[in-house]
């Protein structure tokens, strides 16, 4: 069975991405599109969950994304 890849959320933590093209209204490219994306980081993504989705600019900075404290 394969997994059902949300795309306006990271596919590395699962927090929105922020994805320029998720947003209609955005009416412009990605924010992704205009920053270099570490190859180490693309790496990370699974591979069933690739070009499916974009990374979080958190994530892209190779930042690790912290759960919301209570």
């Amino acid at each position: 069975m394969s997994e059902t890849v949300d795309p306006s959320h990271c596919p590395l933590c699962g927090q929105p991405n922020q994805c320029g093209e998720c947003d209609p209204a955005a009416a412009q490219p990605c924010w992704c599109f205009t920053i270099p994306i570490p190859d180490r980081v693309l790496e990370r993504i699974p591979a069933t969950h690739r070009n499916q989705a974009c990374i979080c600019p958190r994530c892209a900075r190779g930042e690790s994304a912290t759960p919301d404290a209570p």
